[in-house]
């Protein structure tokens, strides 16, 4: 069928599924005894109509009538084809008022007629006469004009229907076409040829709901240059249509950008291979920052305050207590409000860069500092040192890269993929029917998001040392021994840490994140002195030295942490297949 066929063949079936009802108090008391349409096509696509209704009010005490006709039709997925109607009169040959208010919404023009001081019975006659462009579809093989000549609207029955369509000047049609009843129950009708080249149909007994549709056929060309008039329009359920190509495409999209980074990302993952052997030393004789950061691929908070520990535990800084004024201080607490942390002259050799750097910036303003003064600058000089211990998890050769900067880099690329497929779909949804297939390339992104966290990889190497630190891990969680060692083996600690591994691994303990359970095994075995390079603020003893040294390592301790600030807010809540036809009633 050519495109011009097709047009037709959509304004033929789906328009008349638009036709609008009129509305009727009694609608069984009143109907119509004659409709007469008489229509003239003329050579720029246009029609002339002039509707003669006979409309019988009975009883029924009526201000007059109501006509109801589209002027939009839905042509194409997002175009509708309009029919601009022009130049409405009215007339009452029976004397009936004849007063016309013209609107139009949502595609529909009400032409309500008659007065509303003035009220009519029984029979009257009204005359409407208007003009609708962009009726006629030409085509290759032939010109088609075609017309409800009574819409299915109507509430009320008609008796009689004669329709008369007249085609330009010296046209004569080369078929014509009736049929009669309701939008899904349709029937032909008898439609005559006349001599002068008009198409004439009749039919009668229309129960209300029922039109009349006619259409005829002219020789290719008799409407030279007319063109049907058609917006542009836009419907989510339109633009977001599922078939099985948009479908398909949204499918694709997503694995095609989705599945290479779920198999980096399956890769990235240690396996697991069942139960662990148990660990009960650190791998590699790693530090406690290295190994958290092995473990999760992360360095945060937590592994800097276990290294400002681990330094401690060697010897680098002495970690003093600040003494708390008891008229102020709550009775019982065990958790000191403040530290001081005090440089020792100790042999620098063997720290790691990130050690190095974060005692540098722990005192760069001194040898002695209050760990409540490093809170402005505490982020930066956790940033800072995080950054080195990534660097330096790279150097041992357990990551191929900066697990930092590559969780930047797909992070990037998930927010692009996110952003591009936001504007594809926004695209094909103002521009076509295929928004739908956009919508992979948008959940492609979501997904790209959330594996960014997981797409640093190890190094073989690495992944021995992970699982190796995951065993020590657990090993610390539920372990109760042993808890002595040779002191041979230890000569970098400090006091009781050389013999004494409670201590000694407590920084691990608090990089692996099982500072809690370490603490707790440790005062349930009754540590032994308290560290030399720990100093509590009331005297000597191991009382209340490790819930202490369990709130100096978390991440939310309080001298490290701004004071919360009071705010208040306020919220809402909320609770929450032709043109013409139409139909009409009294009023």
């Amino acid at each position: 069928m050519s495109a011009d066929g097709r047009r037709a063949a959509v304004a033929g079936l789906v328009f008349p599924a638009l036709l609008l009802a009129g509305c009727t108090d009694d609608g069984q008391a009143e109907a119509i005894r004659s409709y007469e349409v008489d229509l003239v096509a003329d050579a720029d696509g246009s029609l002339e109509v002039e509707e003669t209704i006979a409309y019988d009010f009975a009883d029924s005490e009526r201000h007059g009538i109501e006509r109801l006709i589209p002027e939009r039709a839905p042509f194409e997925q997002t175009r509708d084809r309009l029919y601009p109607i022009s130049d409405v009169v009215v007339e009452s040959p029976t004397g009936a008022p004849a007063d016309t208010e013209v609107t139009s919404e949502d595609g529909v023009l009400t032409v309500r007629v008659g007065d509303e001081d003035t009220e009519v019975t029984g029979e009257h006659t009204y005359v409407l006469r208007y003009r609708v462009e962009g009726v006629a579809d030409p085509g290759d093989d032939g010109d088609r004009v075609a017309w409800n000549a009574v819409g299915t609207g109507w509430e009320v029955p008609i008796e009689q229907v004669d329709v008369r369509l007249t085609g330009p000047a010296g046209a004569a049609p080369v078929s014509g076409d009736c049929v009669v009843g309701t939008d899904d129950a349709l029937t032909a009708c008898p439609m005559d040829v006349e001599a002068v080249g008009a198409v004439r149909a009749e039919a009668g007994g229309l129960d209300p709901g029922e039109g009349v549709t006619v259409s005829a056929t002219y020789p290719a060309g008799t409407f030279a240059g007319a063109e049907p008039v058609l917006e542009e329009t836009f419907s989510p359920a339109q633009a977001f249509r599922l078939t099985p190509a948009t479908a398909g495409l949204a499918v694709g999209g997503l694995l095609l950008l989705v599945v290479p980074p779920l198999l980096r990302a399956r890769r990235s993952r240690p396996a697991g291979s069942g139960p662990r052997a148990p660990q009960l030393t650190p791998p590699h004789d790693a530090r406690p920052a290295q190994l958290g950061t092995v473990l999760d691929g992360r360095a945060q908070r937590h592994e800097v305050l276990a290294t400002l520990l681990d330094l401690a535990v060697r010897g680098q800084l002495r970690i003093e207590e600040v003494a708390v004024d008891t008229a102020d201080d709550e009775p019982d607490t065990d958790v000191p409000p403040d530290w001081r942390l005090v440089r020792t002259p100790a042999d620098q050799r063997g720290l790691r860069r990130y050690e190095q750097l974060l005692l540098d910036d722990v005192f760069a303003d001194g040898e002695v500092v209050r760990l409540s003064d490093l809170q402005p600058r505490f982020p930066a000089i956790a940033a800072r040192a995080s950054a080195a211990m990534y660097r330096d998890v790279v150097e041992l050769g357990w990551f191929r890269a900066d697990p930092a900067a590559v969780r930047r880099r797909w992070y990037a690329l998930g927010a692009g993929v996110l952003v591009a497929g936001v504007v594809l779909t926004v695209v094909l949804a103002v521009t076509s029917t295929w928004a739908l297939a956009g919508t992979g390339v948008v959940l492609a992104g979501l997904v790209l998001l959330g594996l960014a966290g997981r797409m640093p990889q190890r190094t073989p190497e690495g992944v021995q040392v992970h699982e190796r630190a995951a065993a020590f891990r657990d090993q610390l969680a539920t372990s109760d021994g042993p808890w002595s060692a040779d002191a041979d083996q230890l000569a970098d600690l400090a006091g009781a840490a050389r013999t004494d591994l409670r201590v000694r691994y407590l920084p691990h303990a608090v990089a692996l994140g099982v500072a809690e359970e370490w603490t707790t095994a440790v005062q349930a075995a009754r540590p032994g002195a308290t560290p030399s390079w720990y100093v509590p603020a009331h005297g000597a003893g191991h009382v209340g030295v490790w819930p202490a040294l369990l709130a100096f390592s978390a991440p939310d301790n309080p001298a490290l942490s701004p004071p919360a600030s009071a705010g208040s807010g306020t919220g809402s809540t909320y609770v929450g297949g032709a043109a013409g036809g139409g139909g009409g009633g009294s009023w």
